[in-house]
């Protein structure tokens, strides 16, 4: 029977339930939420313009291992970028990292829409995949370090949103415009973020691990305003184990540990599984999948429909998550996403009647579970999950992982269909699909309203299935934790422990019977 326990006032260092934000703080949040945007529109948004280039006599773009390099590039670079931004960010820091990675962002756009040679295009194709993954790898970690734990699910929906946000932009210039205008326009997701990037604060986490807590307290005062709880935050900051944490290897032997190991494993198996599940494969083959399968409806406007339906939906969870939770949402959601999946599988392979219009009802109904669920709680399990003495590597790790799974199904994914067909395909994503609801129904803990140090301590301790799903509760009232080292005594106990009220003499003489004299204790021991 799971039990529910109302969020402690304060919490340890990631902001108290009770604290009002502020709107320069919101202000903040989003800026460094909507930098997802740029990820949205280079690994998925852009994609929508392959077929305008094939189509185009002077493009670089010829043949479908052409589309299928274009496509999958950016997954292979992605590996390297997110293991080489986990040092990157705890040497010059995660906000400094966001803004240089608009900034060079940009000049990339621009060099894809005039390039020089096909080679030169491919080459701005695969920076700008090193910087999305570095954008993935940093920004959800930092939003759950800004954000305070009543807000902090909405919040990190945000990265999501913006995600959602660019893969629609991107499928609607490509529907209205020229490839060349389309890509041009693709700058604007980077270019409108790169100055407001150097206004948002440093980390106070980053700073307080670099020494640096006079920069810590003023980023906090920045963040909350000059009340009294930026002292009691910067103090519960200084006092988490991540404030040690300097340095690469020290978090590698963190990793070591099982109570920072596990929650990696299970955040990173969410990740395998929905790529291996199609996420990728139907947002970045959108329009070849409904040409496949025979859609009467243009393909493009088919496209233009499943990034509307995946932005809707993802707002949708913005506004629930924090009121619903992260648990029983992933797992419906999974479900749902499992089932419209193997109907069009189903019809497709036994080319039932209305094959033409269930695969893009199917696929809505997919984008819109993964919208809901599937596609942002497991970025929010990122940055709630993973302990913070692993963090920055942990996040690096699952990144770097996902991106090797997104490239090697989305290189094979044309081939895959042309040797299974098109409707197993989709039978066996529905299948995986699934393990995630399984998965999630067994091993992971619902952390609504849960600070993240009292996450940790849940993974910390060997709990059995049932423990894990009330993580907090540990069968204790909201009074027995609010004093878990008092154990009810009075103040005077606490500051005497040993000396059980005995005078100093005493404590100078603990085997010493007050009866012997100095002769008895000097002599041999009496049976």
């Amino acid at each position: 029977m799971e039990e529910k326990l109302k969020p402690s006032v304060k919490s340890e260092g990631d902001g108290g339930a009770a604290r009002k934000v502020r709107g320069k703080h919101v202000a903040f949040m989003m800026v460094v939420g909507l930098t997802s945007i740029l990820q949205g529109t280079v690994t998925k948004g852009w994609t929508a313009v392959l077929p305008k280039m094939q189509d185009d006599p002077h493009s670089f773009v010829k043949t479908d291992d052409d589309v299928a390099w274009l496509v999958s590039m950016t997954s292979i670079v992605g590996i390297f970028a997110s293991l080489a931004t986990g040092p990157l960010v705890e040497w010059v820091g995660p906000c400094l990292v966001l803004a240089i990675v608009m900034g060079v962002s940009t000049a990339l756009w621009l060099l894809m829409v005039f390039p020089p040679h096909k080679v030169v295009f491919f080459v701005a194709r695969a920076g700008l995949a090193a910087c999305v993954y570095a954008v993935s790898t940093v920004s959800l970690p930092l939003l759950a370090e800004m954000s305070p734990n009543k807000v902090r699910g909405a919040v990190a929906t945000l990265s999501e949103i913006g995600g959602s946000t660019g893969v629609l932009y991107g499928y609607l210039v490509a529907f209205l415009f020229p490839w060349k205008i389309a890509t041009a326009l693709c700058t604007l997701t980077a270019a409108l973020l790169f100055l407001p990037m150097w206004f948002v604060p440093e980390s106070p986490y980053w700073l307080v691990r670099r020494g640096r807590l006079d920069d810590a307290k003023a980023s906090l005062q920045r963040l909350m305003g000059s009340t009294p709880e930026v002292e009691e935050e910067l103090a519960a900051i200084t006092r988490r184990p991540t404030a040690t944490q300097t340095s690469l290897l020290q978090q590698f032997t963190e990793l070591r540990k099982g109570q920072n190991l596990r929650p990696v494993v299970l955040v990173l198996s969410f990740f395998v599984l929905r790529e291996l599940g199609g996420r990728s494969c139907i947002m970045m083959y959108t329009v070849y999948i409904f040409r496949d399968a025979g859609v009467e409806l243009d393909a493009f406007t088919c496209t233009v429909l499943v990034g509307a339906a995946r932005l809707v939906c993802t707002c949708v969870t913005a506004g629930i998550l924090d009121h619903v939770g992260r648990r029983p949402l992933l797992i419906i959601t999974a479900v749902v996403a499992a089932v419209s999946q193997s109907v069009c599988g189903l019809f497709l392979f036994l080319q039932l009647p209305g094959a033409s219009l269930v695969p893009l009802v199917a696929v809505l109904v997919y984008i819109a579970a993964y919208g809901t669920g599937v596609g942002p709680i497991p970025w929010v399990y990122v940055g709630e999950l993973v302990p913070s003495p692993v963090r920055s590597l942990g996040a690096s790790i699952i990144t770097a992982c996902d991106a090797l799974v997104v490239f090697s199904i989305n290189l094979a994914f044309l081939k895959l269909i042309g040797y299974t067909g098109l409707g197993i395909t989709f039978l066996a994503f529905g299948g995986l699909n699934l393990v995630i609801a399984l998965i999630v129904c067994i091993w992971i803990p619902e952390s609504r309203g849960v600070s993240l140090q009292e996450m940790e301590d849940a993974f910390a301790k060997k709990h059995s299935p049932d423990d894990l799903k009330e993580p907090l509760a540990n069968k204790h009232s909201p009074d027995d934790l609010k004093e878990p080292l008092a154990n009810k005594h009075s103040p005077d106990d606490l500051k005497e422990p040993l000396a059980n009220k005995h005078s100093p003499d005493d404590l100078k003489e603990p085997l010493a019977n007050k009866n012997d004299s100095p002769d008895d204790l000097k002599g041999p021991i009496r049976v």
